[in-house]
């Protein structure tokens, strides 16, 4: 099981690399965001292996990864989407989505509604995730400009 975390990780930092290439990330951008994006991955294996329940785990891990995001961007003066994309990737549900498309091009309709509704609450808790943190980060910015 050490391994196979080894190469997720691995494999999420590459996708994460491959990503910044792709969005035009700037060079001293690239390796934060990609750190991100092994964080991610890390963060989603651990609970994995913990045996937390699928939804809750996507959440933690977008919730997280939103945090890092937010922290960072901060930190280097960079817009937040800048790095939640980019370290979000791991966690798109794209097994999910290829099985509802196998599924329902095999006629299984029942099978691809629920191959779908299993999607689209995977896809639900990734932007919960984000949404409660980046929520909680505008009010805490809010109140710290009141001075309350």
């Amino acid at each position: 099981m050490d391994n196979m975390l080894i190469v997720q990780c691995l494999s999420s930092l590459i996708a994460s690399v491959a990503f910044c290439i792709q969005f035009n990330i700037k060079k001293n951008h690239i390796i934060v965001a990609s750190i991100g994006g092994l964080i991610c991955q890390l963060i989603f294996s651990f609970m994995e292996m913990n045996n937390i329940s699928e939804t809750l785990n996507y959440f933690i891990s977008a919730s997280s990864i939103s945090a890092y995001s937010e922290f960072m961007a901060r930190r280097l003066h960079v817009p937040v989407n800048m790095y939640l994309v980019i370290a979000i990737i791991p966690l798109v549900p794209g097994r999910y989505i290829y099985d509802a498309m196998i599924t329902l091009v095999g006629g299984d309709t029942s099978g691809f509604i629920t191959q779908a509704m299993q999607t689209f609450g995977i896809a639900g808790s990734i932007a919960m995730g984000v949404f409660a943190v980046s929520s909680v980060v505008r009010v805490f910015r809010t109140i710290m400009k009141l001075g309350i």
